[in-house]
Order: C-alpha cells, then sequence, then structure tokens
C-alpha cells in the first residue's frame, strides 16, 4: 500500500478522541489490535498464522530500527525509544494502513529529538533509506524524490505524534537492572548478558505488557541461568531482606516467568530466527545453542559492514558487538561471573524504577521497501 501524505493525514486519529493513556496491554488486548485483525484477515482467519507473521514483522523491523541507529551512532537507550515507539504506534494502527519502514524511520527520527540526541533530518532519511535499499544509493539531497522523503517523515511524525497522544515519556529497563547489579556487588559480566536479554526483548511486544522493573528481573534471572550454564558454575542471586531475590525489584515470579519464557521464545521460534526451530530442551541449553551461533557470526562478519548488524540481527544478536561497557560504569567487582560472549553500551547507573510490574489493562496496507 502506497503511503502517501494524504492517506496519513486521513488516519490520523483527533488529539481529543484517542489519548492512549497508561501503555500497558494484556495479550489478548494485543491479539486483538488492528495490526492483528489485518494479518488474520490477509492470513485466512489462521491464527497462529498470523501471530507468527506479525512476529515477524516486529522482529525485522527492529533489526531495522537497531541498525539503522547504529549508523547514524545514537545510544541504545535512543534506539530503545524508537523501538518502544513503534510497538506503540501498531498496537493501535493497522499494517494495511501504514508502512512500517516509514513509521519506523520517524520513531527514529523521533526519538532522537526526545532522548536529546537529535539527528538531522537529511541524515536519517539517508541512512535509513541506504539499509532499506541496499545497493541503491539514496537520491540526491536536492533532488525531488528526497524531498517527498523528507515530507513523507514530516507527515508521518504528526501522525506519530497524535497516535501516542503526545505523550513522549519512555521508561527503560536499563536502568533498574544496573541499580541492581550494583546493590549486589555483581560483576560487569551479569550486567553485560542481562543488558543483552533487555535489547533481545524489544524485538517482542514486552514493552507492552511490563513495566521495565520486571524485565530487569527477568533480564538478570536469565542471564544468571545463562553463566552458570555456560561456566559450570551456579550463579545463585541474593535474597532480599530475607525474601525472594526478585522482590529487590517489587515483581512477582509469576511475572518473571512469563517475561522470561516470552524472551526465550525468541531463540527457539522459527519466525523469529529464520530458520528451523531448535531442539526441544531446557531454556539454558537453547541459551547456550542460541549464543554460540551468534559468536559463530561475530567472527564471520565485517564490524564496518553495511548489512552487519541485520547478519547478526538475523540469528538473534541484539546489539552491535563492538560496544563495550564505558570503563566508568560502576557494577560490582566480584568474581562470580565470566566474560560474557555479547556486551553493548549502557547508561550511568541510577535509581530503580517507579513502575508496577504486573500487566495493566487498555482500550484498544503493507509496505517493503522505504519509499512505501
Amino acid at each position: 500500500v502506497h503511503c502517501d501524505t494524504a492517506s496519513m493525514l486521513a488516519f490520523a486519529p483527533a488529539a481529543s478522541s484517542e489519548l492512549p493513556g497508561p501503555w500497558f496491554l494484556t495479550k489478548e488486548q494485543i491479539d486483538s489490535s488492528p495490526s492483528r485483525k489485518y494479518l488474520l484477515k490477509k492470513c485466512g482467519n489462521d491464527v497462529e498464522k498470523a501471530h507468527n507473521s506479525e512476529t515477524q514483522y516486529r522482529r525485522l523491523t527492529c533489526a531495522f530500527l537497531q541498525e539503522s541507529g547504529q549508523k547514524l551512532r545514537l545510544p541504545q537507550l535512543t534506539i530503545a525509544t524508537a523501538i518502544v515507539f513503534y510497538h506503540r504506534f501498531f498496537a493501535h494502527k493497522s499494517y494495511e494502513s501504514f508502512c512500517r519502514f516509514t513509521i519506523a524511520t520517524t520513531c527514529l527520527f523521533l526519538a532522537s529529538k526526545v532522548e536529546e540526541t537529535p539527528k538531522k533530518l537529511k541524515d536519517v532519511v539517508i541512512e535509513t533509506f541506504k539499509i532499506q535499499n541496499t545497493p541503491k544509493p539514496p537520491p540526491e539531497p536536492d533532488s525531488q524524490e528526497f524531498k517527498d522523503l523528507k515530507e513523507r517523515i514530516l507527515v508521518s511524525e504528526r501522525v506519530l505524534l497524535q497516535t501516542l497522544g503526545f505523550d513522549l515519556t519512555v521508561e527503560h529497563p536499563y536502568r533498574p537492572l544496573l541499580a541492581y547489579v550494583k546493590s549486589i556487588q555483581g560483576t560487569r559480566d551479569l550486567a553485560q548478558v542481562a543488558w543483552n536479554f533487555i535489547n533481545d526483548s524489544l524485538r517482542t511486544t514486552i514493552c507492552l505488557q511490563y513495566a521495565p522493573r520486571c524485565v530487569s528481573a527477568a533480564a538478570v534471572s536469565l542471564a544468571a541461568r545463562y553463566l552458570s550454564d555456560r561456566h559450570g558454575n551456579l550463579l545463585k542471586l541474593p535474597k532480599h531482606n530475607d525474601g525472594e531475590w526478585h522482590d529487590a525489584f517489587h515483581v512477582s515470579d509469576a511475572s518473571v516467568q512469563d517475561v522470561s519464557k516470552q524472551i526465550m521464545e525468541l531463540y527457539e521460534s522459527k519466525q523469529i530466527n529464520g530458520g528451523p526451530a531448535l531442539a526441544n530442551g531446557s531454556h539454558v541449553a537453547l541459551m547456550s545453542q542460541k549464543r554460540a551461533e551468534i559468536e559463530r557470526a561475530a567472527t564471520t562478519t565485517a564490524a564496518d559492514s553495511p548489512t552487519g548488524a541485520a547478519a547478526l540481527a538475523a540469528c538473534g544478536a541484539p546489539a552491535p558487538l563492538e560496544e563495550k561497557l564505558p570503563p566508568d560504569t560502576q557494577v560490582g567487582t566480584g568474581a562470580a561471573c565470566v566474560a560474557a560472549p555479547l556486551v553493548s553500551s549502557v547508561p550511568e547507573v541510577v535509581g530503580a524504577d517507579d513502575a508496577e510490574d504486573e500487566p495493566k489493562a487498555k482500550r484498544p496496507r503493507e509496505c517493503t521497501a522505504f519509499a512505501g
């Protein structure tokens, strides 16, 4: 479906009649979203096929956002904000009516301003065009085609803002994670591996279902299990005030388990990984198998390759491999963990998030190229 200016404005809601409010949805609400209804119709009312199609749409578009953000040298926090904007938009709008890559590019442009890491619209258009249309070069900046691309993003930004109800506040799981690791004097390796699982979670709708601190807790749990399995030494998380370890995040065990399960489904699903589903086995075994696959891909992917991030994303890699934890990042200095296979940059350690852990209820033309 061609996403021209008139059609985008026609689908823009009136701000007074569609204010999103809290951005937490139940799985049932996500399953009945306009996007899911469209894909269900497109898939001949095959529920599983529609679910897999939407999962694939989200994964591939998030990979596009991740690589675009990397090429623009945006921090991970900004990229994550763009991905959350994207998930929120298509929780209320249909893929039938909006080009997902145009909306994704708009989300990246808006997120760069929201997170105070602004990029020129010209640069955003050029980098996203190159990634989406390789090896075709982008149009000349003074050409009418380039001007049309810029105009499409500006119009889409108005639609995006209205759909978001001008609510641009996004809390991420990174800070609660680092605050927790610091509080237990955990290692940089625990923080690094958990950080990667948070990045993985962005490929799913978890950010629409659970508050950041719950995602942080699940990432810590998965990281501890992964490091224990990889090195044969049990990494046990300390109890919090004589209670369970996850009480430090003020979350329930059921919530942690559900988020962990959804993250692990990224590695188990054929639709997510673009290849055969991994053999049945424990989550730890699946995790180790997938991480080994990512490490092998990293050894054969040039760091400066235009499609490098996409190649790694195809086998589940969550973030650029060359990024490291800043030397001044304050985490524990214990020896419970050893070096993690994948790392990415993190912000400074701050206090935990205030959000609740349980899901909150809320009301509720596909494009294959950037240019529509």
